[in-house]
């Protein structure tokens, strides 16, 4: 059979559900999440059923014809199959629609599987006549599904229904906005994108992103995708962030679905809320897309843990940059994780002498983290400038300050 997909608005519709068992107990709570007033005519109730009494009204006795009438849907689901044919026949006979659970054929509608994201509803089906496989492939859609869906959703429908219009007054005519996503592209290997990123990358039309993002990530992106580079590099000339908001706030206002793809994680150093702010402040819906973080992929990658058992029980992620100077605030832990920091370790290494590390501490380099060219550079705090300038380190470069350096080899040694 082929079954025609719909969805039923059934707030405060009467349906009725004939059997108390495990069948009867799978398909209410759907049911009742979406308001209707249920009733079940069976002899029994499962312990299951008893604890939802509250929300429905249970005829304590065996299933007669009438009990039909007036039904909005009607479910035949118990484990007699004379029964489930009776049910069936009332149904007809009253032009009711019914599913019947062991016969999906005999009935007029099947229930297929479902996955929410808050007003997102996915339904999968193999018209009743596998459910096994209906469950398997609702597992991997609602592994697959993130409960991001159900925030963009509610976004993009504040969009349609007008809420992020902007009027173009050169042209006289609105122009819908779509949220931008605000994208973290990982520590550099395509393979760590989320599945997120990359959906929001094969959708863009505008892509602003940093110097750092790999070109193998920039494939991703549709031909007819227009690819904005912000030129942002640590401790070298770079865009202004104030004129990177402009960009991003024109294309947004022009009607274009547009990506800010940030290395790593957005919100992690990665000025991504100041981005946010001015989208809030411009009334333009954004959503950020999180990525995996340089601050613990790339020691991983250098088979460098920033935690261990025995060694290490707190990691602390600091920027050698603060407010355009060099940062002399540093707090102690097991192990800190210092980014932006290679090019004033001549300021930073005394910093951290008097925030309580010593010269002797382990401190390792690591250049190009999550990329084929990746160099790692093992030595202590004290050696840390003389031996990345003797081996010609380069930005970008990640450095580790810890006993865990010391703990077995990685790549790019």
């Amino acid at each position: 059979m082929r079954f025609y997909p719909l969805e039923l608005d059934l707030r405060d519709k009467p349906v009725l559900m004939v059997g108390g068992g495990s069948v009867a107990a799978r398909k209410l709570p759907e049911l009742l999440a979406c308001g209707a007033k249920v009733a079940i005519v069976s002899p029994a109730l499962s312990p299951t059923l008893r604890h939802l009494l509250p929300a429905l009204q249970w005829h304590e006795r065996p299933f007669q014809a009438k009990d039909v009438q007036g039904q909005s849907l009607v479910f035949a689901c118990t484990n007699d199959a004379k029964v489930n044919e009776a049910v069936s026949a009332a149904c007809r006979a009253a032009s009711v629609p019914c599913n019947r659970a062991d016969a999906a054929s005999e009935g007029d509608f099947i229930v297929p599987g479902v996955i929410r994201r808050g007003v997102v509803t996915v339904s999968v089906s193999t018209s009743g006549q596998v459910p096994a496989l209906t469950r398997e492939l609702k597992r991997k859609l609602d592994a697959f599904l993130g409960p991001e869906w159900a925030d963009i959703a509610i976004r993009m429908a504040n969009v349609r229904q007008g809420q992020g219009v902007r009027l173009d007054a050169s042209t006289n005519n609105s122009v819908d906005v779509h949220p931008v996503f605000l994208v973290g592209a990982g520590p550099g290997d395509r393979s760590l994108l989320t599945l997120g990123a990359v959906d929001a990358l094969k959708s863009a039309e505008v892509v602003i992103h940093d110097r750092l993002v790999s070109p193998a990530i920039l494939e991703l992106l549709p031909e007819t995708c227009e690819r904005i580079s912000a030129e942002k590099r640590g401790h070298f000339e770079s865009q202004r962030q104030e004129h990177i908001n402009e960009q991003i706030l024109a294309h947004a206002r022009a009607g274009k679905r547009v990506v800010r793809l940030k290395g790593g994680d957005p919100f992690v150093f990665g000025r991504g809320f100041e981005e946010a702010l001015a989208l809030e402040a411009a009334g333009i819906p954004w959503w950020v897309i999180p990525g995996v973080s340089s601050a613990t992929a790339v020691p991983a990658l250098a088979g460098i843990p920033v935690t261990h058992r025995g060694v290490a029980r707190s990691f602390a992620v600091v920027s050698g940059m603060a407010g355009g100077e060099t940062n002399q605030i540093f707090p102690k832990a097991d192990t800190l994780v210092l980014l932006m920091g290679l090019y004033r370790l001549e300021e930073i290494v005394p910093a951290l002498v008097r925030s309580g590390y010593s010269l002797e501490t382990p401190a390792a380099a690591i250049q190009d983290g999550g990329l084929p060219e990746q160099r790692v550079c093992r030595t202590t705090l004290g050696k840390l400038r003389e031996d990345t300038a003797r081996q010609g380190f380069d930005s970008p470069v990640l450095i580790v300050i810890g006993d865990v350096v010391n703990l077995g080899g990685g790549r790019g040694e």
